[in-house]
């Protein structure tokens, strides 16, 4: 699919607006240099602030390049915040570390510097959990970090565990969707699961895996609605096909403005991640589009 910039932001203007570009690669992917804006291509979301929402990106997004790449990436967007995954490379100079409770003293204040220096809150993470050694790892990792949650796919039995975790340290658990056959793809798995748990644990709703397991987004919201913590916020070019693949967010099946009206409705104030799968890389002016979209609904929900 070809892939169009907005309006407001062509090729030659975003390729006038960066700097330090390698001389070895082209624009289609950027995955042979590093490039830093000198000017974000959006200011923020001012129009999703009103409504108590933050928007940011699964690191996921940029998943080919390492972390603090990647956070360069999105202060070229000019959004503020992300969450992280467990097993990316940290940097060109550290590919053999990780953000995880494995990452040395050193390397996790450069990374908290990073991010500060970019503006860039981290505010989550996305880890398997599947010991209580692991798990007790990962919080005391999170909560040094400075992370609100952990995105997970835990086994039930590790629940009880983690739900003391998730107090002792001040970190949420937000339980992720996959498609079918995952464990967790059905909401009413996760539902029952959390029944008469502590409010730190919740949901991070993939709203892409939804739609291609042929649920309609409004509906599991109805259900899951008080217990999401997060989004990882997908528009699809297909509503339940299992193939399904990204669009920018607005152009697609995803049902992404059906999901902000819901969730304005029941006056939630989640965070929503921009999760792009379709490429391991790509365009930050892209995503701008996104934003875009994103900022143009959040307007007309805050003044409907």
């Amino acid at each position: 699919m070809t892939q169009t910039l907005p309006r407001s932001v062509s090729r030659r203007e975003f390729l006038a607006r960066t700097a330090t570009v390698g001389a070895a690669a082209g624009l289609a992917g950027f995955g042979g240099y590093h490039v830093r804006a000198a000017e974000p291509l959006v200011a923020g979301t001012p129009q999703a602030d009103k409504l108590g929402w933050r928007v940011g990106f699964s690191a996921y997004t940029f998943r080919a390049l390492t972390l603090f790449e990647t956070l360069d990436r999105i202060a070229a967007v000019g959004l503020r915040y992300t969450e992280l995954f467990a097993w990316q490379k940290l940097s060109p100079q550290h590919p053999d570390a990780k953000p995880g409770p494995g990452l040395s003293k050193t390397l996790r204040q450069d990374l908290q510097k990073k991010a500060s220096d970019l503006g860039i809150r981290m505010i989550a993470c996305y880890t398997g959990l599947d010991s209580p050694e692991a798990a007790k790892a990962f919080f005391e990792f999170a909560a040094e970090m400075g992370f609100e949650a952990l995105v997970s796919e835990p086994p039930e039995r590790l629940l009880d565990t983690i739900e003391q975790l998730a107090g002792q340290y001040q970190v949420d658990l937000a339980l992720h969707n996959h498609p079918q056959p995952s464990h967790y793809w059905n909401p009413a798995t996760g539902l029952a699961a959390l029944e008469g748990r502590s409010a730190r644990m919740g949901f991070c709703g993939d709203t892409g895996h939804w739609c291609r397991c042929g649920l309609e987004p409004v509906e599991v919201l109805k259900q899951v609605g008080p217990r999401i913590k997060s989004f990882h916020l997908k528009d699809l070019d297909a509503f339940g096909i299992p193939g399904a693949r990204d669009v920018i967010w607005g152009q697609g099946q995803g049902r992404i403005a059906a999901i902000l009206a819901e969730v304005k409705r029941q006056e939630l104030k989640p965070y929503f991640g921009i999760e792009w799968e379709r490429t391991a890389d790509s365009e930050p002016a892209l995503h701008a589009q996104a934003v875009a979209f994103f900022e143009k609904t959040a307007r007309d929900l805050a003044t409907g």
